[in-house]
């Protein structure tokens, strides 16, 4: 078994991160670090308008934080312009070098008509680890759990755009064990699901990032966390 060092970026989307935030990733040296889904956004374009001078401008933000860090960046996610489509993607770059992307694949329903689907799965290898990533509403279909599986992800990323709801706090360990844990076996994978902070940009948001093996969730933020910008540090064995 080896250690595997991930840093959750549960922060506001669009935000940067501090120098107190980065003073913290540095202290920590990660060989991962993981935004939430629409992190990489202008929010004067918002979610699902994108220009090619914006796009080049947050992919350039993902590599040179994956440089300074000397990390893997799984890049949340973004609005990607691809000829005249727009996607939902997530790009991966390690120590300033661009590994690929991922564009998400099923839908969330504000998406529908606005952003293009993806049609494959990928994994990445960094460090000696492959891993995978999804984004929210993929987690929903089993085949994106069998696909990482058979594909050999050790560790699925999971960006994630979370909608307040008015639950239990027994209703939301239900659901993450149904969907997170469950998912987790399906892929015999380490499951890292990141989450957006609601702000004045978007005041919907709970952000309940968590991670998950096939034994159960290793860590989630507390209920009374999910209003909270984070920087976690989590450390386990593969």
């Amino acid at each position: 078994m080896e250690t595997v060092r991930i840093v959750l970026c549960q922060m506001p989307l669009g935000e940067r991160l501090t120098r107190r935030e980065a003073a913290q990733v540095r202290a920590f040296r990660p060989q991962f670090m993981c935004f939430p889904e629409y992190f990489f956004v202008n929010k004067r374009l918002g979610n699902h308008v994108q220009t090619p001078h914006n796009q080049a401008r947050q992919i350039s933000r993902m590599r040179v934080m994956s440089r300074v860090f000397d990390t893997t960046v799984i890049g949340g996610s973004m609005p990607e312009l691809a000829g005249c489509l727009l996607h939902n993607t997530t790009f991966v770059h390690y120590r300033g070098e661009k590994l690929g992307f991922y564009r998400k694949q099923n839908l969330f329903f504000a998406e529908e008509g606005k952003i293009t689907p993806g049609d494959r799965f990928s994994v990445f290898t960094a460090g000696g680890i492959t891993f995978g990533v999804l984004i929210c509403a993929d987690v929903f279909k089993d085949e994106s759990f069998l696909e990482m599986k058979r594909l050999g992800a050790r560790i699925i990323f999971i960006p994630t755009f979370s909608l307040k709801r008015e639950e239990s706090v027994l209703d939301k360990y239900r659901r993450d064990e149904e969907i997170f844990v469950r998912g987790a076996k399906l892929a015999d994978a380490l499951i890292v699901k990141v989450c957006g902070v609601k702000s004045d940009f978007k005041n919907f948001l709970q952000a309940r990032s968590l991670v998950a093996s096939p034994k159960g969730v290793l860590y989630r933020v507390k209920p009374e966390e999910e209003d909270s910008a984070m920087i976690i540090p989590f450390e386990t064995r593969l």
